[in-house]
């Protein structure tokens, strides 16, 4: 439990460098295989998940790279798990799936109310879990940048996903 509390902390603190930096470092654009990637970080959260009695499932039906900032790439990846652990219900399983260009988290919580406040800055819908509402404003500003199309579904059986369709390997950032 302490080693998953020091893991959430450490996820927190590099949120709030990455907003403190954001604008004043021009990240190094990087061929990411985003498999690789995902795994280290499904790796990393994997002890915050167990001890909150959640399991991580990884769903690979292909693989693919992209040109993105590695640092970048990790705070949407670790947004996406730290949320999906924090919001989904006790002993549920969030499953990741890399298909098609795509990178979609699912998770089994309350349905979420309205899926476009949630990406504005310190907006939260559930004020008894904890968080500072930063997370996914962090996301949207990365899937501006890198013209990441985003959609989030949220049904009544109370499964939500989100989903990262990924043009970023088609275009040149370095003219945005």
């Amino acid at each position: 439990k302490i080693e998953g509390a020091l893991k959430a902390l450490e996820n927190s603190y590099e949120d709030m460098t990455f907003l403190h930096t954001k604008d004043k470092i021009n990240y190094q654009i990087e061929n990411i295989d985003l498999l690789s990637i995902l795994k280290d970080r499904i790796k990393y959260f994997e002890t915050i998940a167990s001890t909150q009695n959640r399991r991580i499932l990884l769903e690979v039906i292909n693989s693919f790279t992209l040109d993105i900032s590695k640092i970048e790439i990790t705070r949407l990846i670790d947004n996406n798990l730290s949320n999906a652990i924090k919001y989904s219900s006790v002993g549920s399983i969030i499953k990741i799936t890399l298909k098609d260009n795509t990178l979609s988290f699912h998770s089994h919580s309350n349905p979420i109310k309205n899926s476009k406040d949630i990406f504005k800055k310190y907006h939260r819908e559930n004020d008894s879990v904890g968080g500072h509402g930063l997370g996914l404003s962090i996301v949207k500003d990365i899937c501006k940048k890198y013209n990441i199309k985003v959609n989030v579904l949220s049904f009544e059986n109370n499964t939500n996903i989100f989903t990262y369709s990924f043009n970023c390997h088609n275009i040149d950032i370095s003219k945005v």
